[in-house]
């Protein structure tokens, strides 16, 4: 009777060590969990901001306001503009080679 009582006793010491492992690995990969949804939402937060600011920064007011002062730029004078009409169904002139 002793011996079957140490072998229940070794097995439920090994079930109760089991438990506690499988616990433990659940914590530690729940952590991690943790981790990757918190950098999920950061970079989340990073993309929508990106959008926004890519939005702001592409607008034709702001270029038109970044070409004028960095780059000295101005509107064209409508009296000086010129508009061609391309008419796409006519056919192109060949180009030729000159010796």
């Amino acid at each position: 009777m002793t011996r079957f009582n140490l072998i229940l006793l070794i097995a439920l010491v090994g079930c109760a060590l089991s438990v506690v492992t499988s616990q433990h690995k659940a914590r530690k990969l729940f952590m991690e969990l943790q981790t990757a949804q918190d950098g999920e939402r950061k970079l989340d937060q990073e993309w929508r901001e990106l959008q926004i600011e890519s939005q702001t920064v592409g607008t034709g007011k702001r270029i038109e306001q970044k070409a004028q002062r960095d780059l000295g730029m101005m509107q064209p004078d409508p009296k000086k503009t010129v508009i061609l009409v391309v008419d796409s169904n006519a056919p192109t002139p060949a180009l030729s080679a000159k010796p």
